[in-house]
């Protein structure tokens, strides 16, 4: 298990698989993201995907285990899914979505931080017209 802070998911995924000495597919789509918090981050001009997740764990189990994971957590109301699988290390770490892979890579920073530091001066996002 590990915790999507700083750098948010692709952070966390790519940190996991790392720690663990393997590569990881994973597909966009599948990973559940709210609808106020796609909303939040596109008033501050951020990717969700990138940006701090307090609160997100990400999990990894041997994938006969997976269904009954995520039920488990259903049925305790906490939103979750099977998003991709840990691969051997020479498959890399790939990002799928709209059909396309994509390299999965570090964000290194968190864009949550210069949004809220803009915000507390009162600038507006970049490309804003506010």
């Amino acid at each position: 298990m590990h915790d999507a802070t700083e750098c948010g998911v692709w952070g966390g995924i790519y940190e996991l698989a790392q720690a663990a000495g393997l590569g990881v597919r994973v597909e966009k789509e599948k990973i559940p993201v709210e609808e106020k918090v796609e909303k939040i981050c596109d008033i501050f001009g951020i990717d969700p995907y990138k940006s701090i997740s307090e609160g997100t764990l990400i999990i990894s189990c041997k994938e006969d285990r997976a269904a009954d994971i995520v039920n488990a957590l259903t049925s305790e109301g906490i939103i979750s899914g099977v998003v991709g699988e840990l691969t051997p290390p020479e498959e890399g770490m790939v990002l799928t979505w709209e059909g396309r892979e994509h390299p999965l890579v570090h964000p290194r920073v968190d864009p949550f931080w210069q949004a809220f530091y803009q915000a507390l001066r009162g600038e507006p996002k970049r490309g804003s017209s506010v």
